[in-house]
């Protein structure tokens, strides 16, 4: 229903912003104030803007419905920096207006500078962002925790997000990083799919490739907010019954993956550390599933065990830490993907991205491996965690 009410928003957002792109376009070049051009122009903004909703109602063939998917994707990105781009003139527009009088913004040289600086700089970071969000990073964190416990080497995976905005030789690429590390325990802390698993091009591939994750104790996971099957436009996802959420597929991939699911459960690993997997808040309010409590979750631990928990989203920290959990390993945030998102994340979270001390507590957050909607990344990055954990008596 949201949708539905805010459709009307988005339609005329972008008749102003296919207005605007009009005036500049026309003032840099009188060929781009031509009758021809205007027609190509509305025609093709009208198809990349509808991309979303076509790419929704489309089901086959997959090549197009992928086609379409990742114009829309790309879309919300670019349409972001246009609107940022409108703003900022029209506030200057707005400043100068106040200062050199009402006229001055209908000089002919003002507008050409408007458009040539406006649309260089959305096509600049819209280009950028695109390339960005492929360049894989490598973050290291050093920990050390109280009590006893052997050091080791822990890789942190988060939000691969499988689907149209997945390459399989991506995803190779990774495990080749994660291998290099010769991590002690690999994690994949959630949101490994991207609400369709039909999305995801060559599964068997992917799935060999986490296959070959190699690491001393295991990979290990546990799902998060997009790891169940729905339709979803534009953010917005379209309830359906319970039993076709929860796609079953899901799981059978990453048991062909080799990854050890863990739903509100631990497991013990060689060394001692108390390793524990949550179920996520959205998901399981969603599949209407019981999720524990951090007391209850850890209550038949051994408290002079290191207890580590891996949950998507980075909540309850506090009462984590109170609990004993020693090490705390998330996603889901992104870190915002795109500017000026990373800056409104740092509003809502805890810890949105990064290392954090709570309490006795290590919280590490992870920007995340893959993307969700716009296949960018502005003011933000593309990573695989390292994490050195040490212990002190």
């Amino acid at each position: 229903m949201i949708a539905i009410f805010l459709a009307p928003v988005y339609i005329l957002l972008n008749v102003y912003l296919a207005r605007w792109v009009l005036r500049w376009t026309g003032a840099c070049h009188r060929l781009c104030g031509a009758k021809a051009f205007r027609v190509v122009f509305i025609v093709v903004y009208a198809l990349v803007a509808s991309a979303p909703l076509t790419g929704f109602l489309i089901q086959s063939p997959y090549a197009l419905r992928k086609f379409l998917r990742q114009v829309g994707n790309y879309w919300f990105g670019w349409m972001l920096y246009l609107v940022l781009a409108v703003l900022i003139v029209e506030v200057a527009l707005f400043v100068i207006r106040r200062v050199r009088g009402k006229d001055f913004e209908q000089m002919q040289q003002v507008r050409r500078v408007q458009g040539g600086v406006a649309l260089a700089l959305v096509c600049a970071v819209s280009f950028y962002g695109m390339v960005h969000a492929k360049q894989l990073y490598v973050t290291e964190y050093d920990v050390t925790l109280q009590g006893a416990g052997e050091d080791m080497t822990v890789a942190l995976l988060a939000d691969l997000h499988l689907g149209y905005s997945t390459e399989p030789a991506y995803i190779e690429r990774a495990v080749q990083v994660v291998n290099d590390m010769q991590p002690d325990l690999v994690v994949i802390a959630g949101d490994i799919f991207d609400n369709e698993y039909e999305a995801i091009p060559q599964p068997e591939r992917i799935a060999a490739a986490l296959a070959s994750l190699d690491s001393t104790y295991g990979t290990y996971a546990c799902w998060g907010n997009h790891d169940l099957s729905e339709p979803i436009l534009a953010g917005f996802t379209w309830d359906i019954a319970d039993e076709n959420k929860n796609d079953p597929r899901m799981a059978e991939f990453l048991e062909a993956a080799d990854v050890t699911l863990l739903e509100d459960r631990a497991v013990t690993l060689e060394n001692g550390v108390q390793l524990v997997g949550r179920r996520d808040p959205s998901r399981s309010n969603k599949l209407a599933e019981q999720r524990l409590s951090p007391e209850q979750l850890v209550s038949s631990l051994n408290q002079e065990q290191p207890i580590f928990v891996i949950d998507h989203q980075p909540e309850e920290l506090e009462a984590l830490a109170q609990a004993g959990v020693d090490l705390d390993l998330s996603g889901h945030t992104h870190d915002g993907q795109l500017f000026p998102g990373n800056l409104l994340m740092r509003l809502l979270w805890d810890n949105a991205c990064g290392c954090e001390q709570i309490g006795d507590m290590t919280s590490v957050v992870t920007s995340g491996l893959g993307v969700w909607g716009p296949d960018m990344r502005v003011g933000t990055r593309s990573e695989v965690v390292c994490v050195s954990v040490h212990f002190s008596e």
